[in-house]
């Protein structure tokens, strides 16, 4: 089988090298022991480089869409890309047996109807929810995008009808469900089997005080929550201080909000920590993860975090409480309730039997959903959307 992704990522080539920043390219290029052959459909950096992701190997090629540098910036982009992308779409899809497309996406939805009009085989992959993504956003910028991502939900919906979609979270799969012949919620993990081991072998540090959060530093995140929540704590005479590794256009405004907050010797702001023992140091001297997002799909810093067996603290958005449960795997609190999200830092510092529970039933929930065993999940969906398709 010939398969496509979809994603909006930016793709780095330095010779035939391809390679990409955001580590959920490492559970989609995970299928290619499975398949023939694997193409992603994703924008091409205008410089050549090399990120921290790389796909080895000549398994992979990439469909290249025009560069932009972000969603918000593409409605300035030259009208005419929008012709390209068409053009290179039906230049390849004559090799492609099926294509699954995630979005909601502009981009993604206009190759979805090339693909349909070619009689190829469309799954659709729901990552997050869209509108709370975009409604992070304030001002007239923030109505302007929740508006468009309304608008593009409402679209992708249609596009579901008779379609296998795979969606992270309850949340989404329920609302696709109405849609969707087939409709799974899916769980993308990372941490395979051998990373597994090597977590496990790992361990949170002894200070419960000292906090960790790993995520990019934008609005969705939710830090300013998690610093008013670390005020709050302060206030009652509980000090805690937070390790935030991420980089982000937000950095100087959190350094002035912890600042304003009176917790700017309680907040150390990281920026950019390279994968392996730099990050794992932060993760072994943690007491436990806390991450405060308003939207999510599933972070993959939980799934490392549950194999360490460090306690977390994650707030009810996207596939987290489908997967967590709340007081035995992690502490889960609503997005943008501080009193809530202080609380349970609260319990999880103050209270020695909840933690080891925590360590010792995340640890447990992550043995049966390493990278493989949801891989063989989405592997055996896209079977038999495809059966369906011929058939």
């Amino acid at each position: 089988m010939r398969l496509v992704f979809f994603v909006d990522q930016v793709f780095w080539r330095d010779g035939p090298v391809l390679s990409t920043d955001e580590s959920y390219i490492l559970f989609l290029a995970s299928f290619a022991d499975f398949v023939d052959h694997i193409t992603f459909i994703g924008r091409e950096a205008p410089q050549p480089g090399r990120a921290p992701y790389v796909l080895d190997g000549s398994a992979f090629s990439l469909c290249a869409m025009p560069y932009y540098p972000d969603l918000y910036q593409l409605w300035r982009a030259d009208p005419r890309i929008y012709g390209r992308i068409r053009a290179a779409v039906r230049e390849q899809a004559r090799n492609w047996d099926a294509i699954v497309i995630s979005g909601p996406h502009p981009i993604g939805q206009l190759v979805a109807r090339e693909c349909i009009a070619l009689g190829i085989p469309v799954i659709l992959m729901v990552r997050q929810n869209f509108i709370e993504q975009m409604s992070a956003h304030r001002g007239l910028k923030g109505h302007a995008a929740v508006l468009a991502a309304r608008l593009l939900e409402w679209d992708f919906k249609r596009m579901a009808r008779g379609r296998t979609v795979f969606t992270v979270g309850k949340e989404m799969a329920e609302s696709y469900g109405q849609f969707g012949r087939q409709v799974h919620n899916h769980f993308p993990c990372l941490v395979d089997r051998a990373q597994f081991d090597m977590f496990s072998k790992m361990s949170a540090g002894s200070d419960p005080t000292r906090l960790i959060n790993v995520c990019r530093l934008a609005p969705e995140k939710g830090h300013r929550f998690l610093f008013e929540a670390m005020a709050r704590l302060k206030q009652q005479g509980l000090y805690c201080h937070l390790d935030v590794v991420g980089v982000g256009a937000m950095d100087q405004e959190l350094r002035e909000l912890a600042s304003a907050l009176g917790i700017a010797l309680q907040v150390t702001l990281h920026g950019y920590v390279p994968y392996g023992r730099p990050l794992f140091a932060l993760y072994e001297q943690a007491g436990a993860m806390v991450l405060s997002s308003t939207t999510e799909g599933f972070p993959q810093v939980i799934n490392e975090s549950l194999s360490i067996g460090l306690p977390t603290v994650a707030t009810t958005v996207g596939g987290i409480p489908s997967f967590l449960t709340d007081g035995e795997t992690a502490m889960l609190v609503p997005p943008r309730d501080v009193p809530s999200l202080a609380g349970a830092i609260e319990k999880v510092v103050q209270a020695p039997q909840l933690r080891e529970r925590l360590r010792r039933n995340g640890r447990a929930l992550m043995q049966d959903n390493t990278l493989e065993a949801n891989r063989a999940r989405i592997l055996g969906g896209l079977n038999d959307a495809i059966a369906r398709h011929r058939a």
